[in-house]
């Protein structure tokens, strides 16, 4: 007998026992597709782990105070001293470049102040070609963000043409501004927009300052990495010292939160403990150290817990099915006894009717394997509006390979011993039953 002929006769008892082999089906389509979807996520929670270490945001150390540190909740933050102090604290230009001096070339320490402005260059009504970030923002508007030059470098920023402002420019509160190639062309199309003015007020302010264009940032793809992978084409910088925003005691600048970027591939935990004895030198135990990578480490381990119980609970219960399936197997092979010594009778050998069970076996676990595969994506979809889940959204391959392979694998489990019985089959002795 041919091997299609052998299947199409594997398919035509399964039709004979309809209700059996969709139980079947369903137990290891249910099994299937729970279990891919948690070794999918497992697997694309690592891969998203180790590319995320190398984001700006996840390479970035946070330096508050105290209080600010017990209003947050759940961060995993490293403490610098055992009590938690109620009292503000602030950090001032000095103090930055003393932290900055200190640390190795490899860290960068800066601030931010963003601020949203209005200037009179852009038109204050929205058009049909504005950017989205024109829509979002305002017609006429821009967020600038005050900071300090050592961002630039931590960033990776590039210039198409003139300078990034230097500290000489944030002690003396100079109006200078940094754009992107977008925004100037917004402001002043094909100008050169070099020591142009840009007047920008505070959103809702009727005061209106200043602020000299000095350098207009190259569009990412000319610099692989500059600014990260997005340039928000409404985002100019300045000195944070021109924020209408920033704090001051007695004409002293007052920060109350610090950065320290670190270059990608820096050593986290060894970067952390430096940060810590640095700060602790400087402020004392008035301030805690936040690193958004520990914290992001620490949710996707959460996650993996969840998805690793989810995954023991599904194996057992395909486990449990694989038995359950294995007895209607056996049971079906029993059924069969007299066909069986019949066809042995006419000529069919023990390997011809141990395949002929194998092949019935394998199209269960196949069509429960696709319906699994398919399940997973209802389960995608489940988690990413439960948990805002998007893990194994993409892994489409990884997916089908482990669907088709649990299938094999449970075919084997359930189908080698029915089969192997029902070609150990007496001819004789199954002829003489009833």
């Amino acid at each position: 007998m041919a091997l299609w002929d052998q299947f199409k006769w594997s398919v035509r008892h399964s039709r004979r026992q309809l209700l059996e082999s969709m139980l079947v089906v369903m137990a290891i389509a249910l099994g299937v597709g729970v279990i891919i979807t948690v070794l999918a996520m497992l697997l694309s929670v690592g891969g998203q782990l180790r590319g995320n270490e190398q984001a700006e945001y996840f390479r970035t150390l946070e330096i508050m105070g105290k209080a600010e540190f017990s209003r947050r909740d759940g961060a995993p933050l490293v403490r610098l001293g055992s009590e938690t102090e109620r009292g503000g604290w602030s950090a001032s230009l000095e103090e930055l470049a003393e932290l900055q001096e200190h640390l190795p070339a490899n860290m960068y320490v800066y601030v931010e102040n963003h601020w949203l402005a209005e200037t009179p260059l852009l038109p204050e009504e929205e058009t049909d070609e504005q950017s989205m970030a024109a829509r979002f923002y305002g017609a006429n508007r821009i967020f600038v963000t005050g900071t300090l030059p050592a961002y630039f470098a931590f960033s990776g920023a590039a210039l198409k043409s003139g300078n990034f402002f230097v500290d000489d420019d944030v002690r003396n509160g100079n109006r200078v501004l940094i754009i992107p190639e977008s925004l100037a062309e917004e402001l002043f199309g094909q100008e050169d927009p070099l020591g142009k003015a840009v007047p920008l007020s505070d959103f809702g302010s009727e005061e209106t300052l200043d602020y000299t264009v000095i350098g207009v940032l190259a569009a990412p793809d000319e610099k692989e990495g500059a600014m990260g992978t997005y340039q928000d084409p409404r985002q100019a910088y300045a000195p944070v010292a021109g924020s209408p925003y920033v704090s001051y005691d007695q004409g002293v600048m007052e920060f109350y939160n610090v950065y320290v970027g670190l270059e990608a591939g820096a050593d986290l935990a060894a970067a952390t403990e430096k940060v810590e004895g640095e700060a602790r030198l400087i402020w004392g135990d008035q301030v805690a150290v936040r690193s958004a990578l520990l914290e992001f480490r620490e949710s996707q381990k959460q996650l993996q817990r969840y998805a690793l119980l989810i995954g023991i609970l599904a194996s057992v219960g395909l486990v449990i099915a694989v038995i359950n399936i294995l007895n209607l197997m056996l049971a079906r092979v029993l059924k069969r006894t007299k066909s069986i010594g019949l066809s042995m009778a006419l000529g069919s050998s023990r390997q011809m009717v141990f395949r002929q069970f194998m092949l019935e076996a394998f199209t269960l676990g196949m069509i429960g394997s696709i319906l699994g595969i398919l399940l997973s994506f209802a389960l995608v979809e489940v988690l990413k509006k439960a948990l805002g889940a998007f893990f194994a959204a993409n892994m489409l391959g990884t997916r089908v390979l482990l669907g088709f392979g649990l299938g094999f694998a449970v075919s084997l489990l359930f189908g080698v011993y029915p089969a192997y019985l029902g070609s150990r089959t007496n001819p004789v002795d199954a002829l003489r039953t009833d």
